[in-house]
């Protein structure tokens, strides 16, 4: 036939091939995922909704620690099991908790921890799926503003060994472009499930933050890569369980005591002591300029993170 281009109806069906392939594997994927509630129900139902929806065809497994106690049996996707700590063991600790339970008969080839008030973007556990090839320990994506998406929270990150802090790129160019990373926050985390037993899962010590910097580091020294996936994407409404946003006394208490935690070396956390002292001096004084009469809860608590940091480095 005069026109026909026999090469190119070769690379379509060789395409279709491909994505008939890729379809068949994501389906044949079963993630469990686990929501960490604490606060207000909603933002958790609204995770929850996202998760059914997101649009991929992933099978999953959903379990909902609930940290509070103020959620019901009935909640949204099928057969989401509640999990219910009124002892409140902390999100690392309830991650765990949830994600040995859903993988009990260690069918799941994905895991995913998430904050209760992040909401998934489509394809999400798609592109989590394809991002965890062999050798990758965890996998992350763009996380946005709920009301502007086009404004990035996270876009690829790592460690600043000069601090001892994570670094979040926010640049609509990097959000882009997949590639390995030294950090992952364990706002929407994708995680192998070799890699988690590998290294234990989250470390219990880590109440509230610090655990994603932890967790992120000792899979790397174990040899795991870090990977950030343009298509997972997600929402997060920031700080909505405990006030980050703000920088309200829990935020300010939990993000101080465990900053020296992550880090093995006696002589470097002795280093970051010293730094963080001189960085706590200053957050002190700007916060009571800024609270004035009102600072003394926000002054305290950051003075009891740091003590209790201290006291970590000679433990």
């Amino acid at each position: 036939m005069p026109g026909w281009d026999a090469s190119g109806e070769v690379r379509t069906r060789r395409r279709l091939g491909a994505e008939r392939v890729m379809d068949e594997a994501i389906s044949s994927v079963i993630a469990g995922i686990v929501v960490v509630h604490f606060g207000d129900p909603d933002p958790t139902l609204a995770c929850l909704h996202s998760i059914e929806n997101e649009g991929s065809a992933v099978e999953r497994r959903v379990a909902v620690v609930d940290n509070a106690g103020n959620l019901s049996d009935d909640l949204p996707g099928y057969d989401t099991r509640r999990i219910v700590r009124m002892d409140n063991p902390g999100f690392g600790a309830a991650a765990n908790i949830g994600l040995e339970w859903l993988d009990r008969d260690r069918r799941c080839s994905m895991y995913l921890v998430l904050n209760n008030d992040a909401t998934l973007g489509r394809g999400f556990l798609g592109a989590a799926a394809q991002a965890l090839e062999v050798g990758v320990g965890a996998a992350g994506g763009p996380i946005v503003e709920p009301d502007n998406p086009s404004r990035f929270w996270y876009a690829g990150g790592g460690i600043n060994f000069a601090t001892g802090t994570p670094w979040q790129a926010t640049s609509a160019t990097l959000a882009s472009i997949r590639r390995d990373v030294g950090f992952i926050p364990a706002t929407a985390m994708a995680i192998a499930p070799a890699a988690w037993r590998d290294v234990g899962g989250f470390d219990p010590r880590y109440f509230l933050y610090n655990e994603d910097v932890d967790l992120c580091l000792r899979l790397r020294r174990a040899a795991w890569r870090l990977v950030y996936e343009p298509g997972m994407q997600c929402a997060h409404a920031l700080g909505g369980a405990t006030g980050s946003a703000e920088y309200s006394p829990l935020y300010l208490e939990n993000l101080t005591q465990t900053r020296l935690l992550p880090f093995q070396s006696g002589i470097y956390r002795m280093y970051l002591g010293v730094a963080h002292t001189l960085y706590n001096s200053l957050r002190v004084a700007a916060l009571m300029a800024q609270h004035r009469r009102g600072s003394r809860p926000y002054v305290d608590a950051v003075i009891r993170g740091h003590l209790a940091a201290i006291r970590s480095v000679f433990k």
